[in-house]
C-alpha cells in the first residue's frame, strides 16, 4: 500500500471513529434529556393532579375533577374540588373603593369551591383557591382580586380561604371534612363568566368547568 494511500486510510478511521463517538455522545444526552422532560413535569409545588394525565372533558358546576395535591407547611393533602356556582356582581359595586380609573369597565365574578379532603395528611391554612381562575365571554382570564378589606356587596354565603373552617372552628383541614371557599375574580363589565379552571401547572391542561 502507497503512503498516500496510507495516510487516507487512517484518515478515514479516524473521521470513522470521531463520528461514533460523536452519535454514542448524542443518543446518551438525548437519552437523559428525554427522561427528564418526562418526569420534570410533575410540579409537587402548592398543587399537582393525581390519577389521569389528562384533564376530563365537559365537566359542569357541582361535577368534582379529579383529585389535587395540596401543600402547606410542609404536609400535603389530597382535595376533590368542585366548583359550585358563580355569583356576577355589578360594575357600581366597585365604586366604593374610590378608584374609578382603576376598576373602569370592571365587575366582581365571585366563585364558589367546595373543598373535601380525601387523603393524605391533614393540613392547615390549605390555598383551595390559588390556582382557580376563570374564561371569559370577552377571552379574557377572570383576575383574582386582591381586596385590602372588603366590598359590602359580598354575598353573605361567600367566605374566603381564611373564614372556611371546620365545624370546630379550627383551620387544620382532615380527612373527611368538607368545606366551601368562595373568592372575588375581577372580569370585563359586559363579560360573562364561561368556565371556572384549575391550572394544573405548565405540563398539563387546565381542568375547565362549564358555568352554562
Amino acid at each position: 500500500m502507497s503512503m498516500h494511500s496510507n495516510t487516507q486510510y487512517r484518515r478515514r478511521l479516524g473521521l470513522a471513529a470521531v463520528a461514533t463517538l460523536t452519535a454514542v455522545s448524542l443518543a446518551a444526552c438525548g437519552g437523559g434529556s428525554g427522561k427528564k422532560s418526562g418526569s420534570g413535569g410533575s410540579d409537587k409545588g402548592s398543587s399537582g393532579a393525581s390519577g389521569s394525565t389528562e384533564a376530563p372533558k365537559n365537566l359542569k358546576l357541582g361535577q368534582a375533577g379529579p383529585v389535587q395535591e395540596i401543600t402547606k407547611y410542609d404536609k400535603t393533602g389530597k382535595f376533590s374540588l368542585t366548583p359550585t356556582k358563580v355569583t356576577l356582581g355589578e360594575p357600581e359595586d366597585l365604586d366604593e373603593l374610590d378608584d374609578k380609573k382603576k376598576y373602569k369597565d370592571l365587575k366582581v365574578a365571585w366563585i364558589y369551591v367546595k373543598a373535601q379532603h380525601v387523603g393524605g395528611s391533614a393540613v392547615k391554612q390549605p390555598i383551595v383557591m390559588s390556582d382557580v381562575s376563570g374564561e371569559t365571554s370577552k377571552g379574557q382570564p377572570a383576575t383574582k382580586f386582591l381586596l385590602i378589606g372588603d366590598l359590602s356587596s359580598r354575598p353573605a354565603d361567600c367566605r374566603g380561604n381564611d373564614a372556611a373552617k371546620s365545624l370546630e372552628g379550627d383551620d387544620i383541614w382532615k380527612k373527611g371534612e368538607t368545606r366551601t371557599v368562595c373568592e372575588p375574580y375581577l372580569i370585563p363589565a359586559d363579560a360573562t363568566l364561561k368556565a371556572v379552571t384549575y391550572s394544573q401547572g405548565y405540563y398539563k391542561a387546565p381542568i375547565k368547568w362549564a358555568v352554562r
